[in-house]
């Protein structure tokens, strides 16, 4: 395989893991489908919307690495959720929140499958993690997956279990921004992303 397409796949199976990791997701990828129609109402333009990032400090680490071989790998780690905006109201009142996440996947560098995990949610009334925290969220995947544009897209679906938002569907996607390049030779034994995540 070309060396581009050895990066593709790295940066594709890295991405998944950590959209995994951050959701708890337990599905492989489907394949690309069209768009999705333009939100009509506020009910459907979302609940609630945030940035995600693994900030300065923190990672989903990997344990053994993901190499090229498929293995059981397990993760764990966390990310933060900033700027988060509520388009139709509803929650207005957070402005970001924590994601702690563990999980496992039987994964390569090429593709991740019999993924399973949990994500918890913890909301704040400021920036930055500051302010009074104004609930949690328990999140749990989507059983049979859903389609989008990456692999990671598809990792990143579910529904909020129990908590602040229960019942309600999640969605989002990441990509990674440490170096995955080596995944083929020596392994990637952590991972740092940003991306975004929303609530409907």
């Amino acid at each position: 395989m070309p060396a581009v397409r050895h990066l593709r796949a790295a940066a594709v199976t890295a991405t998944a893991l950590l959209t995994l990791f951050a959701t708890g997701a337990a599905s492989q990828a489907g394949p690309r489908t069209a768009a999705p129609a333009p939100a009509t109402s506020a009910a459907v333009q979302g609940t609630l919307r945030c940035s995600l990032v693994t900030a300065p400090g923190q990672r989903i680490t990997f344990s053994p690495a993901v190499t090229g071989a498929t293995r059981k790998i397990s993760a764990r780690g966390s990310a933060d959720l900033n700027n988060c905006t509520s388009p139709n109201g509803r929650q207005s009142r957070i402005a970001s929140g924590r994601l702690t996440m563990a999980g496992t996947a039987q994964a390569s560098c090429r593709r991740a499958s019999s993924l399973s995990g949990k994500g918890t949610v913890t909301w704040y009334a400021g920036p930055n993690r500051t302010g009074r925290v104004l609930g949690r969220s328990t999140l749990a995947p989507a059983p049979g997956g859903t389609r989008g544009y990456t692999a990671a897209d598809s990792f990143l679906n579910g529904t909020v279990v129990s908590g602040l938002m229960a019942h309600r569907a999640y969605s989002g996607s990441a990509v990674p921004t440490n170096n995955v390049r080596r995944c083929f030779s020596t392994g990637v034994k952590y991972l740092q992303g940003r991306g975004a995540f929303s609530i409907r």
